[in-house]
């Protein structure tokens, strides 16, 4: 055994040694060298002429039962295969399996609600292919494994050709202390992983075949949508885009008020309480059609309150609206913090159009919020709330504003950019979190230390995030980190380019982290190999400390490794003040950096490092004179 060891921890350090000096500068798993050799992936980051991707044309009909919290669907897939390769073992994913006794779950999620302990996940009534039934209890036919179903084909599919699939299932929507997708009362729901979708297959890992445990999110092919939702008459549907059939779902009084929302630049109530319906059996079916869409959700609620307007810049028009229960007052400042968050996308970052022109908040999930493409499901925030939590008096728009803009962030990332979320959620996530600077300082940072940044939990942010069961840390805060210091490396006008290339190129594509990396080598005309090394490659964290002042000289120290931009607070002995930024190309090849402050004749009585959203393993050694 111990043999076998060393030999095993021989190979390993050999080959990352090789990885990490091939001709693309960076360490490259296997995978992705074959993509590179094969000519699907290019080295500059663009998107290479025999790229391919798969998509799917799907035709969904769900009936919903609200007294049962019952799912029945119905759907017609056609699955197009554009890759150059023969498939003969397709897989979809049926997410709500992730209920069943026994599944996976990641730690940090609770089990559902107690109602919910016997669920029985996706019951699958019929599956066909191609017209030819197939028995879904044959293993040797049909693989169940979490939340897949791998089918092998009687007759393989050949590259540019298409099959049909056709599937009927059924579910119980999720209780209250639902993760993402599930019933928030008892006539209340948001619908999301609801249907069997196909995986994608790439040219990195083949199909994707991650089991869904909460903690991993979003990798989805770009497809077409006919969507048919049956519910109560009572009840009002909210979907990722406007329904079809406007004359068939909603009154006359309440289109009269949608028109109007449409092109109003104030709020326009288009349901109130005074409008709520009494329960009915009659059922009514809304009608949606969802071009070029990487996933569909929808909510629906018998009392829900629903405001709307529209939105016009350069950029485009927009029509925004919000739904939520009569007791969430605070909620209807979201579509104020929807406008805000529009001007920050379109001016700040990505200063790029916003990809939805139709998007609704759906005030549901509890502890945060979660996107979906056209769609977020978010908690109430509120003015008290914040300053029961800091102290701070602030708007209800202003409580709002943070989970907004990342919310709708997620929009760019990964809806438009089909980043594979479950592997990289720092592509995504990080960004979002990243769009958060451009709002701050709302909120008070505290002055609490993180020491777990430099803990053993803190893993090189490639390792792929469902292994980490998502790492919130990496995702969000060492993610979010990563590309503020970018920013400030390169520039606004630079980062501003290089990331319009980057998205220009692979929006409604499926980008890796190395096309990212590589088009902001390409388009700055820089090698910033040494920076992603020591951000995404290399063990580090992120430590940054004053180790002495002399002469008007700040000697600092980059302690943990991660090259992090942050500025500094400088008092002088005359008590006026000053604030210099440190960029973090001084951390090229260096882990001490020398900074002489602009202080003419002055003399400097004290220095504070100002690091973000607390983005340092250790504050104590981030002010002169030390504290005694």
């Amino acid at each position: 055994m111990r043999l076998r060891l060393l030999l095993f921890s021989f190979v390993a350090v050999s080959f990352i040694a090789a990885a990490q000096n091939n001709k693309y500068g960076l360490y490259m798993p296997i995978e992705f060298q074959k993509a590179y050799e094969a000519g699907t992936r290019k080295a500059d980051g663009s998107v290479s002429p025999t790229y391919w991707q798969n998509r799917s044309d799907y035709n969904i009909k769900a009936t919903i039962d609200p007294k049962t919290r019952m799912l029945y669907g119905q759907a017609t897939i056609t699955y197009y295969n554009n890759s150059p390769d023969t498939i003969r073992n397709p897989t979809f994913h049926t997410y709500h399996d992730y209920y069943k006794p026994g599944s996976k779950k990641a730690g940090f999620f609770a089990s559902g609600s107690p109602a919910d302990a016997n669920h029985e996940g996706v019951v699958i009534e019929k599956l066909a292919v191609n017209g030819e039934a197939v028995d879904i209890k044959n293993r040797e036919v049909v693989r169940h494994n979490g939340t897949n179903y791998t089918v092998r084909l009687s007759k393989p599919l050949a590259p540019k050709s298409s099959m049909q699939v056709e599937i009927n299932w059924k579910y119980k929507i999720p209780g209250e202390g639902f993760e993402r997708s599930g019933a928030i009362d008892s006539t209340s729901m948001f619908i999301a992983y609801w249907y069997p979708e196909m995986a994608v297959l790439d040219d990195i890992d083949l199909w994707d075949r991650v089991v869904y445990d909460a903690a991993t999110e979003f990798y989805h092919d770009y497809s077409n949508y006919e969507v048919e939702v049956t519910a109560p008459e009572n009840f009002v549907v909210w979907a990722s885009v406007a329904p079809n059939n406007e004359n068939e779902v909603y009154s006359s009084t309440i289109r009269e008020r949608l028109a109007k929302a449409k092109t109003s630049t104030e709020p326009v109530n288009i349901i109130g309480e005074s409008d709520f319906k009494k329960a009915s059996s009659k059922n009514i079916t809304w009608k949606y059609t969802a071009k070029n869409f990487p996933d569909f959700s929808f909510a629906l609620s018998d009392h829900f309150v629903w405001d709307a307007r529209s939105y016009k810049d350069k950029m485009g028009d927009y029509f925004i609206q919000v739904a939520y229960p009569p007791h969430h007052k605070e909620f209807a400042a979201v579509l104020k913090a929807m406008e805000e968050s529009l001007k920050v996308f379109h001016t700040e970052f990505p200063v790029y159009e916003f990809p939805y022109h139709y998007f609704t908040i759906f005030n549901g999930l509890q502890g945060g919020g979660m996107e979906f493409p056209g769609m977020a499901n978010d908690q109430e925030m509120s003015g008290a709330m914040i300053e029961q939590w800091t102290g701070k008096k602030v708007s209800d728009v202003d409580a709002q504003l943070g989970l907004t803009l990342h919310e709708m962030c997620h929009m760019y990332f990964p809806f438009m950019m089909g980043i594979n979320e479950k592997k990289y959620a720092w592509m995504d996530e990080g960004f979002a979190s990243f769009s958060e600077y451009f709002i701050e300082p709302l909120f008070p940072a505290g002055n609490w230390d993180q020491p777990y940044l430099g803990s053993q939990r803190v893993l090189p942010i490639m390792v792929p995030s469902h292994i980490q069961e998502g790492s919130g840390l990496n995702s969000y805060t060492v993610g979010s980190y990563s590309y503020y210091s970018l920013y400030k490396l390169l520039g606004k006008d630079v980062f501003t380019k290089c990331l319009h290339a980057y998205m220009n190129e692979w929006k409604f594509k499926h980008p890796t982290p190395y096309d990212f990396m590589f088009t902001f080598n390409r388009v700055s005309g820089q090698n910033l190999n040494w920076f992603w090394n020591r951000w995404y490659f290399d063990w580090g964290y992120m430590d940054m400390g004053i180790a002495g002042v002399k002469d008007n000289v700040v000697t600092l120290q980059n302690l943990g490794g991660r090259p992090i931009a942050f500025s500094m607070d400088i008092t002088f002995t005359d008590d006026t003040t000053t604030s210099e930024e440190v960029n973090p190309l001084v951390w090229k090849g260096a882990s001490t950096y020398a900074h002489k402050v602009n202080a003419g004749k002055k003399k400097i009585k004290s220095v504070t490092l100002v690091i973000p959203t607390n983005g340092d393993a250790n504050g104590q050694n981030n002010v002169w004179p030390a504290a005694k």
